[in-house]
């Protein structure tokens, strides 16, 4: 493990200052050592206080840091965390990592940029650095029916949650994968399938998520502001970092997981989907068309009043009654 690294999970684990010499004797090191990996962290970004005659003590600023989303998570999970600091796109690097077949337990890939961040249908994500949650999980797939839809769907939930945990906001989804905030999208969600062609099965499983979480509008081009929002305004009257908020959503989501093809928490998205009982515009391929939507139903499907069921199509506007 590299001296920064080391320096950086002590510091990470305390709240209060630590002398040069406590993190030297600590982690068998000279204090020339200790400096120089202080000062190469900071260089990076990491918010390293120091004082003197007291020492050093880090602050999360919102700079990723493995350490810390660690000491969040519950105690039943143990998760492979991979931290990049630029990516094309965190689902491309999890489909990647699927091919390396020492990987046992489920990975979490987390960029602070994405340069070619994208959604559904290859829509570009734009994903600027050191202000957004860009994370995939890559998952192994023992079911033989899975349903992309209901996990599609649980993680929706599982982004619900961890806003509902950590703000005073009553966030809504937009089927299928989009989460709002003040009827503005801060979230959006791709599940993608890995074949494996010898078996001719769907042998891994990519939950890609993205939000907007400190990423201030500007950083948006103007024509995206109606439907476009971010956390930024509420993480003015909170401390929750990135880190913390990348914790509780991996807790909500394995939790959900664990139990998910049971669909147990269909009530829970009917209650925060927006659509049901509205007239909306769908657009299926090439096709558009109007309809009411009447429920979901338990597969995360769209019910409409006319007794049509769609498993896919995406909502381009929502008539107000």
């Amino acid at each position: 493990m590299k001296t920064t690294t080391r320096v950086l999970e002590l510091l990470s684990s305390t709240s209060t200052y630590l002398s040069g010499q406590q993190i030297a004797d600590q982690l068998q090191l000279s204090r020339t050592a200790v400096w120089k990996a202080i000062k190469a962290l900071q260089d990076k970004g990491y918010a390293i206080k120091s004082k003197a005659h007291v020492g050093y003590c880090y602050v999360d600023d919102n700079t990723l840091n493995e350490t810390l989303i660690k000491q969040n998570l519950n105690n039943s999970l143990d998760l492979d965390i991979l931290l990049y600091d630029s990516l094309p796109s965190t689902n491309l690097k999890a489909k990647e990592l699927s091919l390396d077949p020492t990987l046992k337990r489920p990975v979490v890939l987390i960029a602070d940029q994405q340069t070619a961040g994208y959604g559904r249908y290859q829509r570009s994500f734009l994903s600027p650095k050191k202000t957004g949650i860009y994370l995939s999980i890559l998952l192994d797939n023992d079911q033989v029916d899975f349903d992309p839809g209901l996990l599609t769907t649980a993680t929706a939930i599982a982004v619900t949650r961890t806003l509902e945990k950590l703000f005073p906001i009553t966030p809504s989804i937009k089927w299928v994968n989009d989460v709002l905030v003040d009827g503005k999208k801060i979230c959006g969600i791709l599940t993608e399938g890995i074949a494996d062609l010898e078996t001719q099965t769907l042998s891994q499983i990519v939950i890609g998520t993205g939000i907007n979480f400190a990423t201030p509008m500007t950083a948006f081009p103007p024509e995206l502001h109606q439907r476009i929002g971010s956390l930024a305004p509420y993480l003015a009257k909170t401390s929750v970092s990135r880190n913390q908020f990348i914790a509780e959503y991996l807790n909500q989501f394995f939790d959900i997981y664990q139990n998910y093809a049971t669909g147990n928490f269909m009530p829970e998205y009917r209650a925060h989907c927006e659509l049901i009982g509205k007239q909306v515009t769908i657009e299926q391929g090439q096709k558009q068309f109007n309809a009411k939507v009447s429920d979901i139903n338990d597969h995360g499907a769209l019910v409409l009043a006319d007794g049509r069921i769609l498993s896919s199509g995406e909502i381009t506007k929502i008539r107000k009654e």
